[in-house]
């Protein structure tokens, strides 16, 4: 049996005829790499799609580190890889964005390691920015003026949560890596799956109603909403407003894990927090066990050594104490303070003495001088005091009716008596 080895013409008109007849001619069989230059002939070879203006909607863009950019171009019914090399990259007047409508020139040619065809892009001019990419800027503007992505409405993570929540696929491999990551960080945080569908056409409506179970959900702390990465389409659940609306309705604090780094969703923006992947979403969410371990064997110490240090300090205070004269004879201290206790009250009873003595001299005086001015004094010596028996002192006979009884006082003692008559003047 002949295996077919040449390679093929780069322009040969009856070229698929040879091919055919390589096939019909013993039933040849060829490796994968010769069917593939077969086909790469075929697509090449002939000059059909040397040089083609193709329009469509940039999706999955790539800038490699080498400066060549890679890209596909879609429209509803398909989609083709497309590569623009590093010297066409950098004569371009403007940049490429997702979603960015063009028409691009380029030659179709076939990946031979892949088995793919594509299109060399030789030139490109922008055709307008797609339909998905103008109606993602009209959405984001209406709820950034709505305040779903302001910063005070967004909730701060707890600090230990003891369990999560996580929203994704069943077969997710993110879910893998989440739950391992949860695992190695704090074994002891419980993990609750909340099943969605992260993409097609029944997905939007899942993730809602998987966004409201996990926030009824009564002991759970934190949700995660997270999927592995994808195309602009796969992710395009997650710049639902439906899906917004619902991360914005949930009182327990929400982590967006949508993609890879460079995948930027309005989930994204919505969230409490959003994580550049699923597992570092999980280092957000949960401090690892072993630094807190750590922090505390620190702290512990440190209180320690505190207390060590206290209690050294202490007890040098209290031998310093013990050791002083007082304690070790009390009995001297007291009669020190005991005889200076005497004195004071020696001095203290001289003072109230002399003090007592000038006063009493004093309020002899003073006692004298009222009594020789009282009327008790005059009466003693042979005077006496008429009133009326109200008290009302008498001045004159002119003071006096007949018949009224008055009051005479003595020196020692008083006289009622009644008044018979009444005379003025000397007799």
């Amino acid at each position: 049996m002949r295996r077919y080895t040449a390679p093929l013409p780069k322009k040969a008109p009856s070229v698929t005829y040879k091919i055919i007849g390589v096939f019909m001619e013993g039933m040849q069989i060829l490796t994968v790499t010769e069917l593939t230059r077969c086909i790469k002939g075929v697509i090449e070879a002939e000059d059909l799609f040397a040089a083609v203006w193709v329009r469509g909607e940039v999706s999955n863009l790539t800038m490699h580190a080498s400066g060549h950019v890679y890209l596909s171009l879609k429209d509803e019914g398909a989609v083709i890889r497309s590569v623009m090399w590093s010297n066409v990259a950098r004569a371009m007047r403007f940049t490429l964005k997702e979603g960015m409508r063009i028409t691009a020139l380029g030659r179709v040619t076939l990946y031979e390691k892949q088995g793919q065809y594509q299109l060399s892009v030789t030139e490109v001019t922008p055709d307008g920015i797609g339909a998905m990419y103008a109606a993602l800027e009209e959405l984001k503007d209406k709820l950034r003026e709505e305040g779903m992505f302001d910063a005070s409405r967004k909730k701060p993570l707890p600090p230990l949560p003891r369990k999560i929540a996580i929203i994704t696929s069943r077969t997710a491999a993110a879910l893998r890596d989440m739950v391992s990551i949860a695992r190695r960080r704090m074994p002891c945080v419980d993990i609750l799956l909340v099943p969605a569908l992260m993409q097609g056409a029944d997905s939007e409506a899942s993730v809602v109603d998987s966004l409201h179970l996990a926030d009824s959900v009564p002991d759970a702390d934190l949700i995660v909403l997270g999927r592995g990465g994808g195309s602009i389409e796969d992710l395009w659940t997650f710049n639902s407003e439906q899906v917004v609306r619902a991360i914005c309705a949930c009182a327990k604090p929400v982590i967006s894990a949508i993609g890879h780094e460079t995948d930027f969703t309005l989930a994204d923006m919505a969230a409490d927090m959003r994580a550049p992947t699923p597992s570092a979403a999980m280092e957000m969410a949960l401090p690892d066990s072993r630094d807190l371990l750590s922090h505390i064997e620190a702290a512990v110490s440190g209180m320690a050594t505190s207390l060590r240090s206290k209690m050294s300090a202490l007890a040098t205070r209290l031998d310093s104490s013990a050791s002083a004269p007082c304690m070790s004879f009390p009995a001297r201290m007291l009669e020190g303070r005991w005889q200076r206790l005497d004195m004071a009250g020696d001095r203290l009873f001289n003072a109230f003495s002399q003090k007592l003595s000038r006063h009493g001299s004093r309020l002899g005086e003073v006692t004298g001088r009222l009594e020789s001015l009282s009327p008790l004094g005059v009466l003693s010596r042979g005077y006496t005091a008429t009133r009326r028996p109200g008290g009302e002192l008498l001045r004159g006979v002119r003071d006096v009716l007949p018949g009224e009884t008055i009051e005479t006082l003595f020196f020692d003692g008083s006289v009622l008596s009644e008044v018979k008559m009444v005379k003025e003047g000397d007799s």
